[in-house]
């Protein structure tokens, strides 16, 4: 259900037909980390460099993937953000959660991935959607919808109806204004990680965030107590451009 029907020719102006290769009916979906300190300075340079080195190791990973399965005698499609919908693939391999800020969860990095498939015949033990509180922490937090930029993020209730003609109606979730978020990355000349940097999952390792992602995937009832300490501690502001680069 997650495959493009189409897809777009720049060049000609056309829409062509996308096929994958009969028989690669499973998918490997990798989840590729951007530097913590670099998010941090969103919307600076620094930031939109982090995302472009992710997209780059996205590329890198798939294809080697893709390598290795194709060595081992079977076919394999490597994909970016191309081909199929990533996020709900990512779902169903229990690689995250949906949120509010229209982008997938992870249980150690937060928002803080991009994303990358393969598409094969190889056989494959398939994993299965699992959730860790996300969803639910999402409903209290709107951090990413107070502090966006552009206001493209909702900070009400979950609904079957889209923004505009970028969304595609029909199933109950938070859905972006992806326009009004592309015309703040033109008038900002560079693209933006706002809604990543202030998330309260996207946190570097360390004892006291692991034993908060523990209590949040057990309980909900301390969730509005750790928006309010994400908040008192200063989680929401962002980094200097020279705090990364006087990084280790």
């Amino acid at each position: 259900n997650w495959v493009y029907s189409h897809e777009f020719n720049l060049v000609t102006g056309e829409h062509y037909p996308i096929e994958v290769t009969e028989g690669c009916r499973n998918v490997i979906v990798m989840a590729i980390e951007m530097d913590y300190d670099a998010i941090r300075s969103s919307p600076t340079g620094v930031a939109g460099a982090a995302t472009g080195l992710g997209y780059s190791k996205m590329a890198l990973v798939a294809n080697l993937v893709a390598a290795l399965i194709r060595g081992l005698g079977y076919r394999a499609i490597p994909a970016g953000n191309d081909t199929a919908l990533s996020i709900p693939l990512a779902m169903a391999a229990g690689l995250g959660e949906w949120s509010r800020m229209g982008l997938l969860i992870t249980e150690k990095l937060g928002p803080r991935v991009r994303l990358c498939k393969v598409f094969t015949d190889l056989p494959l033990k398939y994993d299965a959607y699992r959730s860790f509180g996300a969803v639910e922490f999402c409903k209290t937090c709107k951090k990413c919808a107070t502090h966006c930029p552009s206001q493209a993020i909702p900070d009400g209730e979950m609904t079957r109806e889209g923004e505009n003609f970028s969304n595609h109606s029909g199933t109950l979730k938070w859905y972006v204004n992806a326009e009004k978020c592309f015309s703040f990355w033109a008038k900002n000349r560079l693209d933006c990680a706002t809604c990543i940097q202030v998330c309260p999952f996207n946190k570097a390792p360390g004892v006291i965030h692991d034993a908060v992602r523990t209590v949040v995937k057990r309980m909900t009832g301390f969730n509005r107590f750790f928006v309010w300490m994400d908040r008192l501690m200063g989680y929401d502001k962002p980094y200097p451009p020279t705090r990364f680069w006087n990084s280790d």
